[in-house]
């Protein structure tokens, strides 16, 4: 009797193992923005960042579809729900009002760009206040920076896209342009004449650095299964050192077919 009954137990989970693998894999629809080299829709990949986002799913069963937005409303669509989720972003109270957030999945570093050999020496941003910032629309430069620049403190002057700052850096309408360090350098190298920009370099020290992180809508009824997914594999990949392969093949795609070297 013991025997059929083991037999019988085999015969039921060998009969469940073929279902439990062929589960069809969760699906979600997220908002994703140009920001190379970790987004982009015309990237390898969709950039670094993307094909790490993509590949954490995949392994917990989650396969994922980006549209590709203006960055500030890839962020918005996020928040309202429109979309069930979005990258690349960092918590601060208002986000986390309507999303959740993963763990860090990479370094965001904030520096300043200025011209070669001119000197703005500071301790804190606001010491920087006589000099004239380009700042993007929809962009967020940290909570400091925003206050700064609410008081009247820090003077900025807007522009619709990153490429248009660091040309009227370039021109000396600006003195200073907050970016990321990767993304700062790799934007003139691949927009701007080798000669220019030589001209344009970051400042040593990062005036603010913050994770970039998943998010999924609240209003998305499986979202803090979907955030626990995301960082179980993702651990998983970072204890293993897979995380960083990936990460290291991608940026030597995405660096290629830009034509930089």
């Amino acid at each position: 009797m013991t025997l059929f009954r083991n037999f019988m137990l085999l015969l039921l989970l060998a009969w469940s193992l073929p279902a439990l693998a062929g589960d069809a894999p969760l699906r979600v629809r997220f908002s994703n923005q140009a920001y190379p080299p970790f987004m982009g829709e015309q990237l390898p990949r969709g950039g670094i960042l993307s094909a790490v986002v993509s590949e954490v799913f995949r392994r917990g069963n989650v396969s994922v579809r980006y549209d590709w937005y203006p960055n500030h409303r890839a962020i918005q669509l996020a928040r309202n729900g429109d979309v069930d989720g979005s990258l690349g972003w960092t918590p601060n109270e208002e986000r986390l009002r309507d999303l959740l957030f993963s763990e860090p999945v990479m370094p965001f570093r904030m520096v300043l760009f200025q011209r070669a050999g001119e000197s703005y020496p500071w301790q804190t941003l606001a010491d920087l206040a006589p000099y004239r910032f380009g700042i993007t629309a929809g962009n967020f430069y940290s909570d400091a920076f925003s206050s700064l620049q609410q008081q009247g403190v820090l003077k900025v002057d807007i522009a619709s896209d990153d490429g248009s700052n660091l040309r009227k850096l370039l021109a000396g309408r600006i003195d200073l342009f907050p970016m990321e360090w990767e993304a700062g350098q790799l934007l003139a190298r691949s927009t701007l004449r080798q000669s220019q920009a030589r001209q344009l370099v970051p400042q040593a020290r990062e005036y603010w650095t913050t994770p970039l992180c998943v998010v999924v809508s609240r209003k998305h009824p499986q979202a803090a299964e979907l955030i626990a997914r995301f960082n179980r594999e993702l651990r998983k990949m970072r204890d293993s050192g897979e995380l960083a392969r990936l990460v290291a093949q991608t940026r030597q795609q995405v660096y290629a077919r830009l034509g930089v070297g």
